[in-house]
């Protein structure tokens, strides 16, 4: 695979998740005419900018960050009259918001684009054999269509998944037929995780979608089912049942691990990448509305509990707590990409496995 599209492909993935996010707060102070002093798509050097309407538009080096900079937010602009703090509570709620309901939205997008190009597609075809499986051992390949499970046919999505926890570490008997067109009878034995109770033989097919409104619920949706399974993942990571926690080998990764599953979704093909990129959307939409400094939910906090108290907080204190917050996040952030540098060394990486 040719390194130079590997570099274009962690590009676009940052790409993907950046620019629609600060576009979704661009948008919404530009509607409530807050003064937006720079509109920038990446961080470092700049690389071309332009100025059209009092505002700057920005490319810069590096594409993994990016920000919008309002009027009213900098110290000795406080009082600026079309700055952002001078805008009634749920204004101000919606430009915070903005930029995580973009990633959600673009996480719809891409799953409603993808599953229109399988329109009519092979119920049961395997889109994924993920390595090191009972699936990959038995010799089930992507393209793979199911057929039966122990004999019965398969007619709904989650048939295998409940004979798979049904009866934990029993062999079970999948047929089908190969992408070349050949049948076959594989007999697999799921591997099940004693504390979650979850048996898994390693594999994804698509199922049922067969209409442009099956696309476009199942793009809707997505959302809301990726977020439950992220707070679902956060809470195992939490209570130990993912060993090693938060920071373990299975716990939170940082740019660097996300650079290193781009550049293997880019090797997986189109279906993998767009896959990859709409959770990894959902993903930023939902961590930068967790109520923490720093991040779009921590400042919506402070707007509800201005809003409560109805009074305005010291801007420079404020301002002084978004800092450290900051400063505290970047940190974290350092953390997490030495540990992501570590566990890939030593192998421990999860990656898209």
């Amino acid at each position: 695979m040719s390194s130079l599209l590997v570099v274009i492909g962690i590009a676009g993935m940052f790409l993907i998740l950046i620019a629609p996010h600060e576009a979704g707060h661009f948008a919404f102070a530009k509607l409530f005419k807050v003064r937006v002093i720079e509109f920038s798509i990446g961080a470092g050097t700049k690389l071309w900018s332009t100025t059209r309407g009092g505002t700057m538009y920005a490319i810069r080096a590096f594409p993994i960050l990016g920000y919008v900079r309002m009027g009213g937010m900098e110290a000795g602009d406080f009082t600026d009259p079309n700055g952002f703090h001078t805008r009634p509570s749920w204004q101000r709620l919606l430009i915070l918001a903005g930029g995580p309901l973009a990633n959600f939205l673009v996480a719809m997008l891409l799953i409603t684009g993808y599953d229109l190009t399988q329109l009519n597609d092979t119920p049961g075809r395997v889109v994924e054999v993920l390595p090191n499986t009972p699936a990959a051992a038995a010799g089930l390949q992507k393209g793979d269509v199911l057929k039966s499970v122990d004999g019965v046919q398969i007619t709904a999505p989650d048939q295998l998944q409940k004979i798979e926890n049904g009866a934990p570490n029993a062999a079970i008997v999948i047929g089908g037929v190969h992408a070349g067109g050949q049948p076959f009878r594989v007999i697999v034995t799921p591997g099940c995780d004693e504390k979650t109770n979850l048996c898994r033989i390693g594999l994804a097919a698509r199922w049922g979608v067969v209409t442009p409104r099956d696309a476009v619920v199942s793009g809707v949706t997505f959302p809301f089912v990726a977020v439950r399974n992220i707070a679902l993942g956060l809470s195992q990571l939490v209570t130990g049942q993912i060993p090693g926690g938060l920071l373990g080998p299975n716990g939170f990764t940082g740019p660097i691990g996300i650079s290193v599953v781009a550049a293997e979704s880019v090797g997986g093909g189109f279906d993998e990448y767009i896959l990859f990129a709409a959770l990894l959307s959902v993903a930023l939409g939902f961590t930068n509305l967790l109520p923490f400094l720093a991040l779009d939910g921590g400042r919506m906090v402070v707007v509800v509990l201005e809003a409560v108290r109805r009074k305005p907080f010291d801007r420079m204190a404020e301002l002084n707590f978004q800092r450290f917050g900051l400063v505290a996040l970047l940190a974290l952030a350092a953390v997490i990409s030495f540990l992501d540098i570590q566990r890939i060394a030593t192998g421990q990486f999860p990656g898209l496995r």
